[in-house]
């Protein structure tokens, strides 16, 4: 197995450690751009953002919320990530909320997690205003934007100083140890966990992953911030680079964003991606070479040099657009179609798969710029060691959560006695020691007679067909006992594509296309029956179907 050299990065024990090295490396470098509605720009430094920061943490100390949980709910902006860096400064737990959720959800979260104060967006301040009346902690509710009743706006609540208040900010230091967040997984089949993440943890994850990859100086982070991805690989990785990193403050408004932006690198899930993909093509389309551009990459494809030949087409396609600069993206928070990241490279953007879970802060394994596969989700980070178990990836490292809030014996059962955590994913090493994700153990097919089927090995291959948009398997029961199943795929046909198609004839399509994939699998491993969806699956924010509702 090849070695490669390390890449530049530095390792911070706690946030302060990071604002103030950041601040002091790199100063009026610009850090965070953020667009508004009407496309203008707002722009902050690494010095900026060190001095905001710890402006709110003091404020937190003048309100004896220092060492205390804060929530944080709302969308992706600057303050939101102000907020965050000033409550892990001040020795304070982030309580990272999932918006996406419901509002009962949401307000379940923020009581569970045991918050004394809210950080709250004026869309979600009226939903949160209600926790200061109850006999809960909450006591405090810090609004980003114009304050109503009950609550500060985030201006006035930073105003709030005192001699003490500098005075400990400047000398007090948060342990590499303590918690700095609460996170919820967004997790597809149960309900979502509190995982308790260190300082040390989450700072020495991303620099970790930035020992794997090269990075561009202008990145666009297209994830919410309250999911260790976005945050961790989306924010904290350009920090420690000195990198100017764009936040996406609405999806809605995502490639007006990128359009202004023009980012050479793209943090991103696969359904980005996929978006990014379709993209190109449309800019094809425009130039009315989609058919040109369909023969290079087959010419390309058997010369097996992607990129060679196709490379003037593609630059005049994007000039002046959102892609005209892009050619890395990070990819991770579910399966990217080995498919779209081969046709991207053909286009000049390199796709790099990663590999991580919230319990992990979140990064376990990603490919390398100069060592990299469409079908893997890289090399394991160096903090990291991996070992399996009947298939199943289990993890050891100093980035591993402290546990479940307030379940002790959930955080028990997620460990091995010698302290190895259990994903709950499926996969195997190559001999190059690129890791290789083969499905979730909660979703094995247990067939009668003991055989095992991964459903998301069939998933891929059921989307290959062109009329699919998407695709789920399952285990249907064709008799009395749990076990007695046979493979069901639901599909949700692209309403684009079979537009003109009756449902019969789509079903026909499918079914064509099943019995030829029938032919080249075992009999235990075969589709017998496959039922059309009528609209398309619903989604956790991390872009995930949710199975438990099939």
């Amino acid at each position: 197995m090849r070695q490669y050299v390390s890449k530049n990065t530095t390792y911070y024990k706690n946030f302060k450690s990071l604002l103030e090295d950041a601040a002091a490396r790199y100063g009026s470098k610009i850090a965070v751009t953020t667009y508004d509605r009407k496309g203008h720009a707002k722009e902050k430094s690494y010095a900026d953002i060190q001095r905001d920061a710890l402006d709110f943490a003091r404020a937190l100390y003048v309100h004896e919320l220092a060492g205390r949980h804060v929530a944080i709910v709302g969308e992706n902006s600057y303050e939101w990530l102000v907020a965050y860096l000033g409550i892990t400064a001040a020795g304070s737990t982030a309580v990272c909320i999932d918006i996406e959720h419901t509002d009962a959800i949401v307000l379940e979260m923020i009581r569970q997690a045991g918050a004394s104060a809210v950080v709250v967006s004026e869309v979600m301040a009226d939903l949160c205003a209600g926790l200061i009346d109850e006999d809960g902690d909450v006591r405090q509710l810090i609004v980003i934007g114009q304050a109503g009743a009950g609550g500060t706006s985030m201006e006035e609540f930073m105003e709030s100083d005192n001699d003490s208040a500098r005075q400990w900010q400047a000398g007090y230091t948060p342990d590499s140890s303590d918690i700095a967040s609460i996170v919820y997984t967004s997790g597809t089949t149960s309900t979502a966990k509190p995982v308790m993440l260190s300082h040390q943890a989450i700072l020495y994850n991303a620099a970790d992953s930035l020992t794997l990859l090269d990075s561009r100086d202008r990145v666009f982070n297209s994830l919410p911030l309250f999911h260790t991805y976005g945050l961790t690989c989306g924010v904290l990785c350009a920090f420690i680079r000195g990198l100017n990193i764009c936040i996406s403050c609405d999806m809605k408004r995502m490639l007006q964003e990128m359009t202004l932006f023009r980012p050479g690198m793209l943090v991103a899930v696969p359904l980005i991606v996929e978006i990014i993909d379709k993209l190109y093509w449309s800019l094809f389309d425009k130039l009315d070479k989609k058919g040109k551009i369909q023969k290079i990459i087959k010419l390309e494809g058997a010369v097996r040099k992607p990129g060679s030949l196709i490379g003037a087409d593609v630059s005049e396609a994007v000039r002046g657009t959102a892609l005209e600069n892009l050619d890395i993206i990070l990819s991770g928070g579910a399966y990217l179609s080995a498919a779209v990241a081969t046709e991207l490279y053909h286009f000049g953007v390199t796709v790099l798969q990663g590999y991580g879970i919230t319990e992990c802060s979140p990064s376990i394994s990603c490919n390398r710029n100069e060592d990299f596969s469409a079908d893997s989700v890289g090399v394991i980070l160096p903090g990291y060691e991996v070992k399996f178990e009947d298939d199943e990836i289990l993890v050891r490292g100093y980035s591993l959560m402290s546990g479940y809030f307030g379940a002790p014996e959930l955080t028990r059962e997620s460990f091995t006695p010698d302290g190895w955590f259990c994903t709950g994913d499926l996969g195997y090493l190559d001999k190059k020691g690129h890791l290789h994700i083969t499905g979730r153990k909660k979703n094995l097919i247990v067939m009668k007679n003991g055989k095992k089927v991964a459903a998301e090995e069939m998933e891929n291959e059921l989307s290959k067909m062109p009329l699919v948009k998407e695709v789920l398997v399952y285990g249907a029961l064709s008799g009395n006992s749990a076990d007695d199943v046979k493979i069901a795929a639901a599909v949700y046909p692209d309403p684009v594509k079979t537009e003109k198609m009756s449902s019969y004839e789509i079903l026909e399509k499918l079914q064509d296309y099943v019995d030829e994939m029938n032919k080249k699998l075992p009999l235990y491993k075969q589709v017998q029956m496959v039922n059309l969806q009528e609209k398309g699956f619903e989604h956790t924010s991390a872009h995930k179907i949710k199975r438990n509702l099939i």
